[in-house]
């Protein structure tokens, strides 16, 4: 299907979603968001895609939410943010939250707002150089929202993160790095294709089912006492016991060759 404010691309078993309107610093339209929501519930059905990375065309990741648009929509609404934010935005997170295959940003330049909420929300970020995640929702009088106080507070701890948020600091590449949140700052187009190549081949061959139950393990048991973290651990050992993945690796361990997975 075709698309107006992104490209989804797919080669192999990798979807490559791009926010595509660079002449706006891929600010977040309607149009686009609902173009990306219905683009990541498509990707988890298709048993062909097994990594989706998704990235900004031009020299931003996204600068968060298109204010021209947002205007007209206070103008048609009120000041209904909440709402907004409920029905538009919050479902994207989810949905990469919830996604059965592993997730990767791509950051060439910036990433504001509700474009940083979508990268933090991906399981890795692969950064240029130029790279910079902004928490600027405090220079609009807003708080963080779909569910960057979460995930960014998770990330480089609670301090931190409530200092960026209530200054609108921005966290540099270099900052990145050093907190975890991207393994290297790149210098060249190069050096960065060369890190998501083998980032998403890995991934492509891998446990996809084990990846997105990682995930959700360590999203349940982020503020859960210890007794009930082991019961979420048991459960999902419980769960992927019974998939192929594991089957067919035990099989292959004990005859001494590389194991296969289908994400089965």
């Amino acid at each position: 299907m075709a698309f107006q404010d992104i490209v989804a691309e797919s080669q192999g078993a990798l979807l490559t979603i791009s926010m595509n309107r660079p002449e706006a610093l891929n600010a977040l339209t309607a149009r686009m968001r609902e173009e990306l929501l219905q683009t990541l519930r498509e990707a988890g059905r298709s048993p062909s895609v097994r990594v989706v990375v998704l990235r900004g065309a031009g020299r931003a990741f996204s600068v968060g939410q298109d204010l021209k648009e947002m205007t007209e929509y206070y103008e048609a609404h009120g000041p209904r943010l909440g709402k907004l934010v409920q029905e538009e935005y919050i479902p994207i997170v989810e949905a990469l939250r919830n996604l059965s295959k592993p997730t990767v940003a791509v950051l060439e330049g910036a990433a504001v707002g509700g474009g940083m909420a979508l990268a933090l929300a991906t399981d890795f970020r692969v950064v240029s150089a130029r790279a910079q995640m902004v928490p600027g929702f405090v220079n609009v009088g807003l708080a963080p929202d779909t569910g960057t106080a979460f995930l960014l507070g998770r990330s480089i701890g609670y301090a931190r993160a409530l200092s960026l948020c209530l200054t609108g600091q921005p966290i540099r590449a270099a900052q990145l790095v050093e907190w975890g949140l991207a393994s290297q700052a790149h210098e060249t187009a190069e050096s960065l294709s060369e890190e998501l190549e083998h980032l998403t081949a890995k991934l492509a061959h891998g446990p996809t089912k084990a990846y997105a139950v990682i995930r959700r393990l360590f999203d349940q048991s982020a503020h859960l006492p210890l007794e009930a973290v082991l019961e979420l651990e048991r459960d999902a050992q419980e769960e992927l016991a019974q998939t192929q993945d594991h089957q067919a690796s035990i099989a292959a361990f004990l005859a001494k060759q590389t194991p296969e997975f289908r994400g089965q």
